[in-house]
């Protein structure tokens, strides 16, 4: 509690804000957790040590470095980029403006589907053609939203929009909670804690220590139910990210026919 000067009225604490770091310090967190050698992971990505060290002692990271760093660090080359707060390429760039759907909707629709139901829904998915959008994407925001806007960045990367509660819990084992504290979680207004960071994990397709360890919230919850089919789940989620609000329509009534057919 803290009084306010000579009115002797309390009032409560408010939590100190932490801001997300620069992206030498997330890359530096994320090396340690791997207990990885920044000069193996220069060599493996063809890039020179000194460069690799300026990155790390708070340097510019190219957008040719983050291309060549991400193979090397087994990422997604577009979640490096959101890690790293740089525009977005346009062909690396996921959909926007596809309401009233996003690739949420696709996971929970696969959830439904098995075996090969669920091939097929995945071979559809990536037999759509893809349009690129006209112009970059601006790099997610950095703001007092602290760690939770780099869930949020790496959420948008896949088009999924944050009211995704209900997909936390089922995927990842999130806590049971409406949309709207899902959107204040990773808008910075709840705190982000490691059984959130856990489900995330889940829903993103990536390691929970390392989403950990980019965060600074952790350890990851051991005991955490995960979703048996998370990783193929979070690959339909991938490959569906630069699908149109048609594109998306389609996969959805898809889905939706191949489950009736399973009850049948």
């Amino acid at each position: 509690m803290l009084a306010l000067a000579g009115s002797g009225v309390c009032c409560l604490q408010l939590a100190a804000v932490v801001e997300l770091p620069e992206f030498g310090v997330l890359l530096g967190r994320l090396l340690a957790h791997r207990r990885a050698d920044p000069a193996t992971v220069a060599r493996a990505a063809g890039v020179s040590v000194p460069e690799l060290d300026a990155v790390l002692a708070g340097g510019h990271a190219s957008a040719l470095l983050l291309r060549r760093l991400a193979p090397a660090l087994g990422l997604h080359t577009a979640d490096l980029f959101v890690i790293a707060g740089h525009d977005m390429p346009t062909d690396l760039a996921p959909a926007r403006g596809t309401r009233p759907w996003h690739v949420g909707h696709v996971m929970r629709s696969a959830m439904r589907v098995f075996g090969k139901r669920f091939d097929r829904l995945h071979e559809f998915i990536c037999s759509l053609p893809v349009r690129l959008p006209a112009e970059p994407l601006p790099p997610p925001t950095r703001s007092a939203a602290g760690p939770g806007a780099l869930v949020m960045g790496l959420l948008a990367n896949r088009n999924i929009r944050p009211h995704i509660a209900q997909l936390l819990y089922f995927v990842g084992d999130g806590p049971y909670v409406s949309d709207s504290t899902i959107y204040r979680v990773v808008h910075g207004d709840s705190a982000l804690t490691a059984r959130y960071v856990t489900a995330f994990a889940a829903v993103l397709g990536v390691p929970a220590g390392d989403l950990a360890a980019l965060t600074g919230v952790g350890p990851p919850v051991d005991t955490a139910r995960l979703y048996p089919r998370r990783a193929e789940l979070a690959a339909v989620a991938w490959d569906a990210r630069r699908l149109n609000s048609e594109q998306l329509s389609q996969v959805q009534q898809l889905a939706f026919d191949l489950a009736q057919v399973a009850r049948r």
